[in-house]
């Protein structure tokens, strides 16, 4: 009997210690892309193209929901690595560190990508990010200008953004590439960082909007009837920008979404695969 107990103790204090152990490696990881976050901001405010170089990725996809003025419809603008680097270096944005107003909030996480935001005193950015050779770098990016007075309403909008998601699946699983195409923005790309064709090395491997729906007409994103249907999450909402996660036992899917002419599409896209319990890793 004193055995027993002794060996359920033992399991206890075992199951304790994994749990004590596991808690430090999520908010390492939180914190390491908090830090990557305010590379990002503090280096185009700082005028650091080190900073910013080590934020960002080389192939970082970054865009910009922009209006001419404030009766035009926005519209999406893009910037690269290279010029965001160059854009940093050249000190053009500085701002004096007490006038940044820089947050950082960790949206969600798994073992190689995230998501995330950084608002600040000039821009509102929402992020994606992978861990690259033991590093977070950010890959996507949805902004747009704060607004002194937010006059979206978050749930209401967030109701709308997660039935794009919804309908997306129901699309995808009916091989409707038609209906689909209403679901996303012209200038999508769908990234997925998982190993390349011989394995190993973690690699960013991009769809683009007409290759996605040619996928979905062949049936190929359809999920198998006995399996389970994702699980949608909205993070974020900010007036006409938002980040949501879509969740299943295989894998997570995030994206960003951009509201223009009274419609919610999706811009961008980072999925990652799981791989089976029990697996080796």
């Amino acid at each position: 009997m004193k055995t027993s107990i002794g060996i359920v103790l033992l399991l206890l204090v075992g199951a304790l210690a994994l749990t004590a152990q596991d808690k430090p490696d999520i908010e390492k990881e939180k914190a390491a892309i908090q830090q990557a976050a305010l590379d990002y901001a503090e280096g185009y405010y700082g005028g650091s193209g080190e900073r910013m170089e080590r934020a960002v990725h080389p192939l970082l996809f970054k865009r910009g929901l922009v209006r001419v003025n404030e009766q035009g419809e926005p519209f999406l603008v893009f910037m690269n690595s290279e010029v965001l680097i160059e854009a940093a270096r050249s000190g053009r944005g500085k701002v004096d560190p007490d006038k940044r107003n820089i947050s950082v909030s960790v949206l969600d996480l798994n073992e190689n990508t995230a998501s995330a935001k950084v608002f600040t005193v000039q821009f509102n950015d929402f992020l994606h990010l992978a861990k690259v050779n033991g590093r977070w770098k950010i890959v996507n990016v949805l902004w747009r200008s704060p607004l002194q007075q937010p006059t979206a309403s978050a749930s209401k909008e967030g109701e709308a953004v997660k039935k794009v998601l919804l309908d997306l699946r129901q699309a995808a699983d009916a091989k409707d590439a038609d209906r689909a195409k209403n679901q996303i923005h012209p200038e999508i790309i769908r990234r997925t960082y998982a190993a390349g064709p011989q394995g190993g090395k973690l690699l960013l491997q991009d769809v683009t909007g007409e290759t996605l729906l040619q996928i979905i007409r062949m049936g190929r994103a359809a999920i198998p009837k006995d399996q389970p249907q994702p699980e949608i999450s909205v993070l974020d909402v900010y007036e006409n920008i938002a980040s949501v996660k879509s969740s299943r036992p295989g894998g997570t899917e995030y994206a960003h979404l951009a509201l223009q002419n009274g419609q919610w599409r999706i811009v961008n896209m980072l999925a990652t695969t799981f791989p089976p319990a029990g697996a080796a890793k």
